[in-house]
């Protein structure tokens, strides 16, 4: 009984191929003249009609099966192109959503002509904003104190800077501390690239970067392009800072602060590069 119901569906498709190769057959038998046979011609003449329609019946439900078979194959295939479109459509829009801010930042400074590490983000400080944090790189790698820590990607051409992280505040052997711009005591000059005007730019407890132009008369705008200056013997020029996210007039109305917006996104920075510079 189980062998039955296991095989069931194989037995009633093999009883039909068998059912449809008889009527097939029967259909093809020469045409009897009913004139000379009489009864019997007449009766096997209805039953030739009616086998060759059963037959061709059975004929057309055969191949649409077959076509629905075929449909479903088809469609597994079509189905599978499309994700294999859509996970390209992902990458594009990734690469998309990138290429402005690196085209910005690899015009600026394409190749970085200095020697460099790669550090991974081990420990917080537990301060709040993520303002300083430890690397487990170190002395033996030849990190110093006031190296310079950037995020960047590498290229077959070399690293392309992504933004600016901070400096290196203190190494161990195997370690070292890193103070971010995030931190209140960071304080680093900036060069606005569009209207090239210059100024201090300042971390604050709540994590928000703001800045002043050494000019009283100069001006910003939303989306403007923050860069180091080099002013100073810390940071290097050039070094992409973010972009200026709100223009504030400030009591003198002669003056104007400005709030930015880092390139770093500091709640997901892992992977760091920090510059070996000779001073």
């Amino acid at each position: 009984m189980n062998f039955i119901k296991k095989y069931l569906n194989k037995i009633l498709f093999f009883f039909c191929i068998f059912i449809l190769i008889i009527l097939i057959g029967l259909s093809s038998v020469g045409k009897v003249d009913n004139k000379n046979n009489g009864f019997f011609g007449n009766l096997i003449s209805g039953f030739q009609k009616v086998s060759f329609n059963i037959g061709q019946t059975l004929t057309g439900s055969f191949y649409s099966v077959q076509d629905i078979v075929k449909m479903k194959e088809e469609n597994i295939l079509l189905t599978d192109t499309v994700y294999e479109l859509q996970e390209q459509v992902r990458v594009l829009q990734n690469i998309v959503s990138k290429s402005e801010a690196l085209e910005l930042e690899y015009k600026m400074k394409s190749n970085l002509k200095y020697d460099y590490v790669i550090g991974q983000v081990v420990a917080l400080d537990g301060s709040n904003w993520f303002s300083r944090f430890t690397i487990d790189k170190g002395e033996q790698d030849g990190i110093k104190e006031n190296d310079i820590v950037i995020q960047a990607v590498e290229t077959v051409d070399g690293m392309v800077q992504t933004g600016l992280v901070g400096i290196v505040s203190e190494t161990g052997s195997n370690w070292a501390n890193v103070v971010t711009i995030l931190d209140e005591n960071c304080k680093l000059s900036f060069r606005d690239i569009d209207s090239d005007e210059s100024g201090i730019l300042q971390g604050s407890m709540d994590g928000i970067v703001t800045g002043y132009f050494f000019n009283s008369k100069a001006e910003s705008k939303q989306d403007d392009s923050i860069v180091t200056s080099g002013i100073g013997e810390i940071y290097l020029p050039d070094l992409y800072i973010g972009k200026v996210k709100e223009v504030v007039k400030t009591t003198d109305v002669s003056t104007q602060k400005i709030v930015v917006d880092p390139a770093v996104d500091f709640t997901k920075l892992h992977k760091i590069f920090v510059l070996k510079i000779n001073r």
